[in-house]
Parts: C-alpha cells; structure tokens; sequence
C-alpha cells in the first residue's frame, strides 16, 4: 500500500508498506478477513517474515472454531509469542468472521458500545515550523480536531513553536500531542519537555529508547507533560511493568498486541493500573485494520489520548466504502463483522 504523500518520522519518511491480508473460510462459505501490517521498526517483521509465521500457524487455524476465538488465540500466541502482526491478522479475521455468523458488528463481541463517535488523531510533523503550520491548518479543515505532532526530526525550537501552532488551530475543544519516536536521549528529552510547560499538549510519545524504561519512569515522573510509551509497550508485560508508574499512558496497536483479543486485554490492564490509551493504527493500513481499530475503540473504557485509524492517506484502500473522515473522526460500522465490504478485484490489484 501506498500514501499519497509520505509521512516523516525520527527514523525516517515512510511512503509504502506491505502488508497481509488473511481470508478465513468458514465450512458454510462465510467470509472473515484479517490484515497484519507491516513495521519493521515496531516489530522487526517484514512481509515474508508475516507470511512464514502465518503458514507455521495454519495448522492450529484450520479445522478450529472460530466462536472459540479465545481458546485459539491462546493457542496461537503460546505457540509462537513473537508472532504477534501474524496472529493480528488471525485474530481480526476470526472476529469479523464470528460477526458475520452471529449477524453482529464486532463491538458487540468486546462488549458493546461505549462510544458511537471516534475522535481521529492525525498526524503532522517534519521539523519545519512553516510547513508543519499549513498542514495543520490544512487537516483542520478538513474536520480534524486531534493532532499528533511527530517530533525529533528539526530544531527544538521549530518543534515546540509547532506545538504551540497546533494548540493555537486546535482551539479549546481541541487536543495536541507529540511523538519523538525514541529520537532523543534522556537529558535532551527532558530539556525539552521542560518548554511545554503550560502550553496544553496532552502527552508526548515515546522520547527516549524502548530499551530504558526505568530512565522513561524517570524522565515521567520529571515533565510537566504526560509521557505515553509505545515502542516500549511492546506487550503484555510490558504494560504491566508501566501500570502504576509516572508514565501516563500507553499506545496499544493491534500489530504489537495480537489483534483485537490482545488489544483488549491490553486495555484491561491499563484501565486496573491508572494508564490512559492511545489506539494506533501503523501509519498505513487497509479499512479492515482500520475498522478493527474503531470497533475496538468503540469498545473500550477510554480513548483519552486518541485514536488513529490509519487507512486515510493511502493512494488505494481495498474496501468498496473505505473507513471515512466524518464530522472530525469516524462513525462505527454497524454492519456485521467489521462492517467493512472487501473488493477482491481492488486487493488483487495491491497484490500484482
């Protein structure tokens, strides 16, 4: 898949992905589609390492039944715990799948609505104040209202004058945050954490390595602005060793946490250990990633640090009716399953 225009981040621009699509057959022909999406990055995995993973779990998927989503989930990530993008793309598949069956959307099977209107986050940043002010202006006109700034890539001070832009367009009912993607080391981080001081940005993303957590805690318990990890909640556990700390909250994806069943269980956590959410997609997505988002989001306690469907710049969704901006964010699909009507014809022409 393929972004209209490409979107920079601390380790570089990302402008294409590849991705996997899963399609689940049912014994009377139902249809459940899954996607993983690719993020070397996030998840060291590319598309032919997804792909191996997945054949290697066909055996335990095969012959299951779905409506025991549980049991096979466990099954899948005890039998290969780092296969988490594979098993996503498993795990939304067995729920759009379930829906179908049952004649429900997916929200209904975490629980039921919470929320019937999703908030989009939207992301801006490339270092340069000048150009980061239109865009943002630019996104508010089209009807978003959540921004997240993507930092570490210019000057300190061309990045926080582009936060404070960002509050500025945003307005009160408005809401900014950053994300410097593990660009910074401690001490810059938290020199610039200290120049937001009052500005009114929500949280700012990951500033320092994945691999320094107690450092993260530290710098948390140190900034006057909220600290999200992402990178470093990369599972399970690792959310559980943030729960009660001076971190702020974390940002769940359906990659990192395999699919809507981790997502969820995620969530749990975070709700018992005082950590707000930010649901992500990965930057570039099909509508059936990004449905699984909203119906998770549709779903949860809270969304308090955003939600960012990811399927909105790309050149080509494979969907019909693709996942639309709507007065500021996304409606929940109420269809069955996911909601979301597959266009084989259009998926075949991504996989040519």
């Amino acid at each position: 898949m393929r972004l209209r225009s490409p979107i920079p981040m601390s380790s570089g621009a990302i402008e294409s992905t590849d991705n996997i699509v899963i399609k689940l057959i049912a014994d009377d022909g139902q249809v459940g589609w899954g996607e993983g999406v690719e993020a070397p990055a996030l998840t060291a995995q590319r598309q032919a390492d997804v792909i191996t993973d997945i054949e290697a779990l066909r055996p335990l998927v095969i012959g299951a039944d779905p409506q025991r989503r549980n049991q096979l989930w466990l099954q899948l990530v005890t039998t290969a715990p780092e296969a988490t993008t594979a098993i996503a793309a498993i795990d939304i598949a067995v729920h759009d799948l379930v829906g179908k069956v049952l004649g429900v959307p997916v929200y209904q099977l975490l629980g039921g609505l919470t929320r019937e209107h999703i908030p989009a986050l939207t992301l801006v940043g490339s270092g340069d104040a000048s150009a980061d002010a239109e865009k943002l202006s630019a996104k508010f006109d089209e009807g978003y209202r959540w921004f997240k700034v993507k930092l570490g890539m210019g000057a300190q001070d061309d990045e926080v004058r582009t936060l404070a832009k960002a509050v500025e367009i945003a307005g009160a009912d408005g809401v900014v945050c950053g994300d410097a993607n593990e660009a910074w080391q401690e001490d810059t981080a938290a020199a610039f954490l200290e120049r937001l001081s009052g500005l009114g940005v929500r949280f700012v993303e990951q500033p320092i390595s994945r691999r320094e957590p107690e450092r993260l805690k530290r710098l948390a318990a140190a900034s006057p602005v909220a600290i999200c990890a992402d990178e470093g909640a990369g599972s399970l556990g690792d959310i559980l060793a943030l729960a009660g700390s001076p971190v702020g909250g974390v940002s769940l994806k359906l990659i990192k946490h395999a699919g809507i069943t981790g997502v969820m269980r995620a969530a749990a956590i975070c709700t018992c250990g005082g950590l707000a959410i930010n649901l992500a997609g990965k930057v570039i997505e099909s509508s059936i990633s990004a449905a699984a988002n909203i119906h998770c989001a549709a779903a949860l306690d809270n969304i308090d640090y955003g939600c960012s469907p990811a399927n909105q710049g790309v050149v080509l969704d494979i969907s019909r009716e693709p996942i639309a901006l709507t007065r500021g964010g996304f409606d929940v699909p109420t269809g069955v399953g996911l909601g979301v009507d597959v266009d084989e014809q259009l998926l075949a022409e991504l996989s040519s």
